[in-house]
């Protein structure tokens, strides 16, 4: 005589599965953000080098944040690096669409609004790359949500740091940044890079 399942068995079963599940989602959930994580870096190290390319065809000046006046309808620093890239798609951080394009902003107000020797200026007075003295550890862009003018300042203008214009971090509390030589690393968020000026400033 075939003996079936008793309540009690089907119900430790059920347990034991759901307990299961408890353990494995967060784990699944963490490996699909990384994965994501690692085309945003992807995103943001061609991002930066299409930037790099477009200074070299400029006297090896930086991008403006955007083109002279109103911020909200001028060109913006992306759609001048257009030309520089393959595929548009890399504007988008895979874990931030619904921020649109760009899921990315500049480093504004060393890059832009007031870099060395330059009058300050709303979107036309840029950097040149002589300017900055370590390109490797100099901000050009990071993950950013925050503002639909898309840019990214230090820490010394925003406060308290990492809430307003500061990088996001959406990626497993951190962001992915590029720096002036073309290299993009994660940094974690609040962490060195939101709590120094030294990551932004051209000096």
């Amino acid at each position: 005589m075939r003996r079936g399942f008793t309540l009690i068995e089907l119900l430790v079963v059920i347990a034991i599965i759901a307990i299961l599940a408890a353990i494995l989602f967060p784990v699944f959930a963490k490996a699909r953000e990384k994965a994501r994580q690692s085309s945003c870096l992807s995103n943001v190290k061609q991002l930066a080098l299409a930037s790099l390319q477009y200074a070299q065809d400029y006297d090896e000046m930086t991008l403006p944040s955007y083109l002279p006046g109103n911020p909200s309808t001028s060109d913006q620093w992306y759609e001048m690096i257009d030309p520089y890239l393959k595929n548009t798609q890399i504007l988008v951080c895979p874990s931030n669409r619904s921020a649109g394009v760009p899921g990315y902003g500049w480093n504004y107000y060393y890059l832009t609004y007031a870099p060395p020797g330059r009058t300050a200026g709303y979107g036309g007075a840029t950097a040149s790359l002589g300017d900055i003295k370590s390109p490797a550890e100099t901000v050009l862009m990071a993950d950013s949500s925050w503002n639909s003018l898309h840019y990214v300042i230090s820490p010394a203008y925003d406060n308290p740091p990492g809430t307003n214009y500061g990088p996001s971090a959406i990626h497993n509390d951190g962001a992915n940044v590029a720096m002036a030589d073309g290299h993009a690393k994660w940094f974690k968020v609040p962490g060195d890079l939101t709590n120094s000026a030294a990551w932004w400033d051209c000096n």
